[in-house]
């Protein structure tokens, strides 16, 4: 059994259309500032944290999409189970460094650029600390290594975007993310969705949509020590998936 039921994400679609969540979230998405991007694709390099909201906005996005889907989680299934070997882009970029969700791009793909410097790289460097930790702990328990070039890989800072007005402090930024847990506490509160309450990234609640969480982690564990495994385990998982 999945970790997320797909009869529970189309419920939670049902209720988001019927009382306007979807509406309302492209009404925050709305006020979000805009700003000059050169679409090199730099930032579109991690599984990017989103809102149940945003995870059930981008499921009904794809749904009528077959082919649009398939590719993107052919993807996801890639990008998730050789997490820990090699360093790949966002599932939902396609080849040239454009945006395959475009329409329903999270709350943190519209914010990137509008970070204050600062900011960023003070983030940044927290993230490659907690990276470290991970590499230890995984070491610790599974006796394998991730890959350094996962590690200690980094998005920097975008000196191209230009914003529209100006950069958004801390406070700013987590006034739209509370936003969002607004509209994510409507759709818990209903117990129209058995899950979790954690934080997951874009690819994780697809994953999470496809396995029982535990079992595809099992999985990406014995894929990143046994290499020889990796391309026949994954054509079969995406043979009976997709």
């Amino acid at each position: 059994m999945t970790s997320i039921k797909k009869n529970d994400i189309l419920c939670c679609i049902d209720y988001s259309k019927q009382n306007r969540l979807f509406y309302k979230l492209n009404e925050i998405y709305k006020t979000l500032p805009g700003g000059n991007c050169n679409g090199c694709g730099k930032c579109c390099m991690e599984s990017v944290g989103i809102n149940l909201i945003e995870f059930i906005n981008i499921f009904n996005y794809l749904q009528d999409k077959d082919e649009l889907r398939k590719k993107c989680l052919n993807k996801v299934i890639d990008y998730y189970f050789l997490e820990y070997t090699e360093k790949k882009p966002c599932p939902f970029k396609d080849e040239d460094n454009r945006c395959l969700i475009y329409e329903v791009r999270p709350l943190n793909c519209r914010l990137f650029g509008h970070w204050k410097k600062e900011d960023y790289n003070k983030n940044l460097h927290n993230v490659t600390e907690r990276n470290v930790e991970y590499k230890n702990f995984i070491k610790n328990k599974y006796k394998f290594d991730i890959s350094d070039e996962v590690v200690n890989y980094k998005i920097k800072y975008c000196e191209d975007f230009i914003p529209e007005k100006y950069y958004l402090d801390k406070a700013t930024r987590l006034s739209f993310a509370d936003e969002m847990m607004i509209l994510d506490s409507t759709v818990y509160s209903k117990d129209i969705i058995d899950i979790e309450f954690k934080d997951r990234g874009i690819v994780e609640y697809f994953i999470d949509s496809m396995f029982n969480e535990d079992v595809s982690y099992n999985i990406k564990i014995k894929l990143s020590k046994n290499e020889h495994l990796r391309e026949i385990v994954l054509c079969r998982l995406k043979k009976i998936l997709l």
